[in-house]
């Protein structure tokens, strides 16, 4: 059998200690001269980002229409009549409404009609209350500019006497238009009253009904 040829091993040579902190070294200053590269470059791109995005983003002054004098004074007479179409809306939505309700012979859905009818007729009642308070507010400060003018001492009304005012404006209307609403308003209200009286006294002087 033929005897294969001895590979040479490729001399290996020793490196010094000297030489091999040396090496050390220059990797070293390689690896911090790539640091400081990078650093730079982390830096320039930072600093395009803010530029562009300062650019993008500029802030933008919103303004209040209802504080800003540009927008002029606010006129709510003038509201009312310029959009007066709306209570006329309304009250067509009530009358289709019922109409439906009058058609409709399913229960479940003649019930979801009425408490429809209920909500549009409630809103309507709270907005026209709004209405009227506000009409009465303007009235009182008018009658009290009057009389400052005269040479009187102004009064400042309180929440209750507003509250109070504007009961009695409410009984007086009811009192034209319904005595019937009115009666059955007296009446629940006594009943609250008395309820909350009751509520007062203690529970051992209670009478028990």
């Amino acid at each position: 059998m033929k005897k294969g040829k001895k590979v040479k091993e490729p001399i290996r040579k020793s490196i010094s200690p000297i030489e091999n902190d040396e090496v050390s070294s220059v990797e070293e200053e390689e690896n911090e001269s790539l640091q400081e590269d990078t650093e730079e470059e982390t830096e320039e791109d930072t600093e395009e980002e803010t530029e562009d995005t300062g650019e993008d983003t500029e802030v933008k002054l919103r303004r209040d229409p209802r504080f800003d004098s540009l927008s002029g004074k606010f006129n709510e007479d003038l509201f009312e009549k310029s959009y007066s179409f709306l209570d006329d809306y309304k009250k067509s939505e009530i009358e289709l409404v019922t109409n439906q309700m009058k058609k409709e012979s399913d229960i479940k859905e003649k019930s979801k009609l009425q408490l429809l009818l209920n909500k549009l007729k409630s809103k309507i009642s709270h907005e026209h209350n709004l209405k009227r308070k506000k009409e009465l507010k303007r009235e009182r400060k008018k009658k009290e500019s009057e009389l400052v003018a005269q040479g009187k001492n102004p009064y400042y009304y309180k929440k209750s006497d507003e509250k109070n005012l504007e009961l009695l404006d409410k009984f007086d209307n009811l009192q034209k238009s319904d005595p019937k609403v009115l009666e059955k308003v007296i009446e629940k209200r006594r009943k609250k009253n008395a309820s909350k009286e009751h509520k007062r006294v203690p529970f051992k002087r209670r009478k028990v009904t």
